[in-house]
């Protein structure tokens, strides 16, 4: 029987570039909200794998240094050539709110276009994870995403971040069906529900639980906390906690991504979620946001 857990995660590498308000670039670091998660969660000790492609260019070199350094195994990262996927980020120099930093796909200054899927990603397991107990990480949602988990035998927790309306929103309710049958744990953020609850043709929270038979559902929204929605002695409760605590945020890309891998781990080792749990979690969850936020870049920093 597995015991061991392992988090992986499949896709595309993609490196930040970090502009500010004069279009200057600050900084470039590996990005992507699956690596951002698998990169914290190897910061907390577990072990983690990385499966999926690369440009062979000097993004993709340092998009995979940055997931070494923080002891992921890359060795099954693709290099292909083509360009890397680069997200850019730009900061505002005013004081920042939940939606005033930009992710765009085009560089600001030249306006080319900076994100290229590719068509070639690995759809197989590696044979050194087989027999053991997986949570595999998702924030997009195509069609080599889907063949990479149904291929997956070996025990396992399929876990889902809809962080941007950009990765779902060209899909139908037929095919966004067939990752929601599979998944375990969802998180979605408030910039999103509104539209996947329309093409899911679903009224609430409860009801995405009840019908996906859903270990736990998220709903983070920025600095007014998260929606927990989860099974309690065979009862769906939703609970809605806020921040104790507020700071003034340096860069809130990587908010998100905290709050998920904290709570993804917390989620791997417990027997049974329950409302104790819950608060526990969040508290966690907050204060692992809280660090990252207060930093430059979407990732803690090692």
């Amino acid at each position: 029987m597995a015991t061991e857990k392992i988090f992986i995660s499949h896709g595309d590498l993609i490196l930040d570039n970090i502009y500010n308000d004069n279009l200057e670039l600050i900084k470039q670091d590996g990005g992507g909200c699956n690596w951002n998660d698998l990169y914290n969660l190897s910061l907390m000790g577990e072990k983690c794998y990385a499966i999926g492609s690369c440009g062979n260019d000097a993004e993709g070199k340092i998009a995979i240094q940055s997931l070494d350094n923080a002891g992921i195994n890359t060795e099954h990262i693709i290099i292909e050539e083509k360009s890397t996927n680069i997200m850019n980020i730009i900061i505002p120099n005013s004081k920042l709110n939940d939606n005033s930093v930009l992710h765009v796909w085009y560089n600001p200054i030249t306006l080319k276009y900076t994100m290229n899927f590719s068509e070639h990603l690995p759809v197989t397991l590696p044979s050194a994870l087989n027999d053991k107990m997986l949570y595999v990480i998702l924030d997009k949602f195509l069609p080599v995403n889907l063949a990479f988990i149904r291929n997956i035998t070996t025990p396992k927790k399929i876990c889902l971040d809809f962080g941007h309306i950009r990765f779902f929103e060209h899909f139908t309710k037929q095919y966004l069906t067939q990752f929601l049958d599979l998944a375990n744990f969802v998180q979605m953020n408030d910039s999103v529900i509104e539209l996947l609850f329309e093409r899911l043709q679903i009224k609430n929270e409860t009801e995405l639980l009840e019908k996906f038979n859903l270990d736990l559902l998220i709903l983070t929204k920025g600095k007014k906390g998260a929606n927990f929605t989860f099974k309690e002695n065979n009862l769906i409760q939703t609970i809605n906690l806020t921040p104790s605590k507020m700071i003034q945020a340096t860069d809130t890309s990587g908010a998100g991504d905290a709050f998920f891998s904290t709570v993804l781990r917390e989620y791997a080792y417990t027997e049974k979620i329950t409302s104790a749990w819950v608060k526990s979690t969040f508290d966690l969850a907050n204060q692992a946001s809280r660090k990252v936020i207060s930093q430059l870049g979407s990732r803690i920093e090692n």
